[in-house]
This record gives C-alpha cells, structure tokens and sequence, in this order.
C-alpha cells in the first residue's frame, strides 16, 4: 500500500484501512482478502517473505527499505497505460493506493509519489487472490452473498468466515444448515443461509 503520512503509525493506520477497502472493492475482484504485516499475528512463512528485499511493517519510501521494497513492487507489476485498465485483462499488481485501488500505470505512481513527498510510506501486506478458475463459480451464483463476518469459536473474535458447503441432509425434510469457513483459522461453524 503506497501511503502519505508524516508518522509510522499514520502509515501503519492508512496502510489497513486500505487493505479492507482493497478487499471489498468491487473494481479489483482478484484480491478477496488482505491484511497488512503489521496486523499478522505470526511471521508471514518464508515461502512468501523469501520473495522480497524486506518486509518491514511500513518504510518511508526515501529510506533503503523503502527504496529496496518499491524496487521489487515496480519490477513485479505488469504496467498498464490507462486505455487498458478498464480491460478485461487482470493485470498483475503489487502497488495498490489509500483508496485500495491497484496502481498500474507508471505515470500515476509518479503523481502520487510527487505529491506525498517525504510522507511517502509503503506499508506492506499479504493478499489472497483466487485463480479465475476459482472465482468463475461464485460469479454464477446471481449475488448471492458468499462472505459473512461471523464470531468464530476457535479464534474467538469475530472473523471473515466464506461459506463452504451444506451440511448433508438425513431426508428430504431436512434443510441442511450452511457451513462457513474462518478464513483465518480454518474452523467451520453453523452459520445464515447465503441465500
């Protein structure tokens, strides 16, 4: 997340406020979660953090961190002129704004990075993309929502919970009751029908 702030903790406050709008923003349908560093309970796995120069909670981009960091983000995305963001094509993106919105085009990072000055921070996160292929079946459900903000009994907070599944039915009479995944433990619970 490329944030302006004049402190580590605004970038910090800016950088999850934009992770939650990044996951709930219609317009950028390949991220369906995301949580910064900085919120993680434990260490990201290497597999993730081996990929990277650092990945600090936040980095002013004008220090080494944040120099080394927007490097790899730069070298990483696919660059896009603004005729094509509104493409079918999902172009790959590791810099996303305050807004949650992905920054893809070259001309537009180095707006904002003109405008935020020595307040420039880059505040990394980890998102969950799901693969087209994974994604085409919720888009044929007609809206029917698949999300839901349940308390989870393991995690015991509340917690994005995804509907799995219905719970198999003994007979005809019987309804089957919605199972919800946390998508931060894993538990499945009772939960609303999506429908």
């Amino acid at each position: 997340m490329l944030i302006e702030s004049s402190t580590f903790y605004g970038a910090v406050a800016k950088g999850a406020a934009a992770a939650t709008l990044l996951a709930s923003n219609a317009a950028e349908q390949a991220v369906d979660d995301c949580t910064i560093i900085y919120d993680l309970e434990d260490e990201p796995a290497a597999q993730l953090t081996d990929q990277w120069p650092v990945l600090p909670a936040a980095a002013q981009i004008t220090s080494t961190d944040g120099e080394q960091l927007l490097a790899a983000a730069r070298d990483r995305t696919t660059w896009t002129d603004q005729s094509a963001v509104n493409s079918d094509c999902e172009p790959t993106t590791y810099l996303y704004d305050e807004g949650g919105s992905g920054i893809r085009d070259e001309q537009r990072l180095a707006t904002l990075l003109d405008n935020a000055g020595d307040d420039a921070w880059l505040v990394p996160a980890i998102a969950l993309q799901q693969t087209p292929d994974e994604r085409e079946p919720e888009r044929q459900d007609s809206g029917i929502p698949t999300k839901e903000r349940l308390e989870c009994h393991q995690c015991g907070r509340t917690t994005d919970h995804r509907f799995s599944d219905r719970e198999s039915v003994p007979d005809e009479t019987w309804t089957g009751h919605a199972i919800w995944e946390c998508q931060v433990c894993g538990t499945p619970r009772y939960g609303p029908s999506p429908e």
